[in-house]
């Protein structure tokens, strides 16, 4: 339809992560957020997953950049993939998201591929036909806007991931009063943040949090670890204006807090505490009860910061019973277990821990069901459509943008690929492209298939099997035995008796081999058949069929 704007979620519609989203209208395309979804499908070697942008990379001639929310990973992880693919039009980006983008750019390697322009919440600027009115918001990283879209079909506000924080630590509240005004002269489509949904009260203000660290700090007895998001400059910006004010020393642990502390000097949020600053590895040195540490790992990834610590790894700090372990973030849905399971380790290593269930030390970034409710409220669109959560949490939404007087035509409850089309006065509903996810081993790595993900998930569920057979290059016989090698298939201690039974079965299918060469019957498949046999055989003694690798060497 000429004239029309159209919007195609790539990612983080019915999910927390990837959130991607193509707005588009007859000449000009560009892309909001670009983020990638850490997996849960790490232990088969896929690190995270990002959106296919098959989509815009066919209509790359009318690309005309990135425009970014905040720089969470999941919203600016897949921009160097992105470029990758082709996508090499501008990024802009408020001034903290845009040294983090520098960092990612920098490390893979793309930074000189494309342009990155800055804005500061409140600017506008024109990408394309595209006029765009970028709005501070309050949430969980200094620096983050929402978006008020101008097309020739009247205003989409996007409102990235927000909150209503009366008194954040760096900023100032949300101005609903910009949204207001753009309900009065007339809002297309509101797309808004989701997460937080479920939650039917206004969340507690970030002073609240560091009210307790004062406390916790006047308490201390020994050493103080806050683990924490590392990308939450807020509130490690607190922690750094109460150790100035308390005459407390400061040790960075983690790589990512390194770098978003740095981050966070060159953007003149920590100015004058610089002092503060201890290495890690002098931590001894100092007294412990003056000591903090902030540490990455409140998810209880493998290998991070704190789940050293925990375990006892860390070659710097080693915890006391007088020291306390406090976990100042969300437990993310899915990473319970590795949390609980760090959690219990600080306990029996002697430390006390304090995490969200047992103490309020800590408050989202994003907006609940009566801050969400506002947001529709003061902005009042023509249509809806929630975004950025999981598939129940979008379901809430719409419901309550019905609860405040939409109807049912006005509100679309969407999926990532679900292509939509807006006139002046009507959403229409064009197609769903099939989503397809891209696997990802390594930041720099490359993508994985479906197939490669299959084979791996058979590998670690069954085991597998290698049997190695040598065979003349001329008479094609078997020259030896068979050697028959197994892993993860059966305990050790049966493992010599099954490996003896097994090569029985490869001999028997030499013998029947061999003797159809001797019929001069050169179309039996010995590798193939080698397969077929043992896996037979694995089944009926073990249950289960594992991957078999026939490896037949020429001699």
């Amino acid at each position: 339809m000429s004239g029309a704007v159209k919007v195609l979620p790539l990612g983080g519609l019915g999910e927390i992560g990837m959130n991607c989203m193509v707005i588009e209208d007859d000449q000009d395309l560009f892309l909001v957020d670009c983020g990638l979804l850490f997996s849960e499908l790490d232990h088969f070697g896929v690190d995270f997953i990002i959106p296919d942008f098959s989509y815009v990379v066919a209509r790359k001639d009318k690309f005309r950049g990135f425009v970014l929310t905040h720089g969470h990973e999941d919203h600016i992880g897949s921009l160097s993939f992105a470029i990758k693919a082709g996508l090499q039009s501008p990024i802009w980006a408020s001034p903290f998201t845009a040294l983090m983008v520098r960092e990612r750019l920098t490390e893979s390697g793309f930074l000189d591929r494309t342009e990155l322009k800055v804005f500061h919440p409140g600017d506008t600027i024109q990408v394309g036909s595209f006029k765009i009115k970028t709005v501070s918001v309050n949430h969980s990283i200094v620096d983050a806007a929402a978006l008020i879209i101008e097309t020739d079909m009247g205003k989409i506000i996007h409102t990235g991931d927000f909150r209503i924080d009366p008194t954040p630590f760096f900023g100032s509240e949300l101005d609903l009063s910009v949204f207001k005004e753009a309900g009065d002269q007339g809002v297309l489509l509101l797309l808004s943040d989701s997460t937080n949904v479920e939650k039917c009260e206004h969340q507690p203000s970030e002073n609240i949090i560091q009210k307790k660290f004062e406390q916790l700090m006047n308490d201390q007895k020994g050493l103080l670890i806050i683990s924490l998001f590392s990308s939450n400059v807020g509130r490690m910006g607190q922690i750094f204006d109460l150790a100035r004010k308390m005459g407390k020393k400061i040790a960075l642990c983690g790589r990512s807090v390194e770098q978003n502390v740095r981050l966070a000097f060159e953007s003149q949020y920590f100015k004058g505490s610089e002092s503060l600053l201890i290495p890690t590895d002098s931590i001894e040195n100092y007294d412990r009860k003056n000591t903090i540490v902030i540490s990455s790992g409140c998810q209880g990834e493998f290998g991070a910061a704190l789940n050293r610590i925990a375990y006892g790894d860390h070659k710097s700090i080693k915890l006391k019973p007088e020291d306390l372990v406090v976990l100042s973030s969300k437990f993310i849905p899915g990473n319970e277990k590795p949390i609980s399971r760090m959690v219990n380790q600080l306990f029996k290593s002697g430390a006390q821990v304090l995490y969200e269930s047992v103490q309020e030390i800590h408050v989202s970034g994003h907006a609940t069901r009566p801050e969400l409710k506002k947001m529709i409220e003061a902005v009042r669109p023509k249509f809806f459509i929630p975004v950025h959560g999981e598939y129940r949490h979008l379901v809430f939404h719409a419901a309550l943008a019905k609860e405040c007087g939409m109807k049912d035509t006005q509100v679309r409850l969407s999926t990532n690929g679900d292509l939509l089309e807006f006139t002046k006065d009507k959403m229409r509903f064009v197609e769903h492209f099939q989503e397809e996810r891209i696997f990802v081993e390594g930041r720099d790595g490359g993508d994985i298939s479906k197939l490669i993900l299959k084979d791996r998930r058979l590998m670690g569920e069954t085991g597998i099997v290698f049997a190695l057979l040598v065979r003349d290059q001329e008479n094609r016989k078997v020259l030896s035995e068979p050697e028959i090698i197994s892993k993860g298939l059966v305990h050790e201690s049966l493992e010599g008796f099954l490996i003896e039974e097994a090569k029985v079965r490869v001999k028997e299918v030499i013998r029947q081999y061999e003797s159809s060469l001797q019929d001069g019957d050169y179309s039996f498949d010995l590798q193939e058949q080698v397969r077929v046999e043992l896996r037979r055989f694995f089944k009926t003694n073990i249950g289960k069929k594992p991957v078999v690798l026939p490896i037949v060497m020429e001699l």
